[in-house]
């Protein structure tokens, strides 16, 4: 199971569990009842233009209405823009936004996964050293698959029902790490020790 450190994460964990039912319902009472309604024309304008004005994704975390901008999970970005980024994380993961109790225990778990593997600072190192930083980060990200949880319960045959778990753990070592790479990146590259 995943593993689960806290009564936040707990928390994060239970609501998921009963929210992740929920979507999955509405997905398949959605596929059900409109799977060949046609969504959009596209034209090779809208292509060279970037998409502007096509629909062509469901997305259940935001939306960009054109007269309105970014909405995340209901709420305005206007009115999150006073928000940590952790508060944001837990909003996009939930669709609330944390207490201060869950706050502090949100960002103590992901600051408790801040360790980077040793092999990732050595794959860094071996790069030229003009390396575009934006290319280090990849490389840093890609080479840590193998710390990958997901990775490692898609490989016993976990089912399909459960991959968000996983994906959840993964995200969560991940994002801790993320601060990390980038700084060490940048004293890479920059020649700052």
């Amino acid at each position: 199971p995943i593993i689960i450190r806290g009564s936040v994460m707990l928390s994060i964990y239970e609501k998921l569990s009963q929210k992740v039912d929920v979507w999955r319902a509405e997905g398949a009472e959605m596929l059900k009842n409109n799977g060949n309604f046609k969504v959009s024309d596209v034209t090779v304008s809208q292509i060279y233009g970037g998409m502007r004005g096509v629909i062509s994704l469901l997305c259940d975390t935001s939306e960009v209405p054109n007269d309105k901008g970014l909405i995340i999970r209901g709420t305005p970005l206007k009115e999150l823009t006073q928000k940590s980024p952790e508060e944001i994380f837990y909003l996009l993961l939930t669709g609330d936004l944390p207490n201060q109790e869950e706050l502090e225990e949100f960002s103590s778990h992901i600051r408790n996964n801040k360790e980077v593997p040793g092999y990732v600072w050595d794959v860094l190192r071996a790069l030229p050293a003009d390396t575009h930083p934006m290319v280090m980060l990849d490389t840093a990200i890609l080479c840590m698959q193998r710390e990958s949880v997901f990775a490692k319960k898609y490989d016993e045959g976990m089912k399909k029902n459960d991959y968000w778990k996983y994906t959840l753990e993964d995200a969560f070592n991940l994002i801790g790490r993320l601060p990390g790479i980038a700084a060490g990146i940048y004293r890479m590259r920059f020649n700052k020790g």
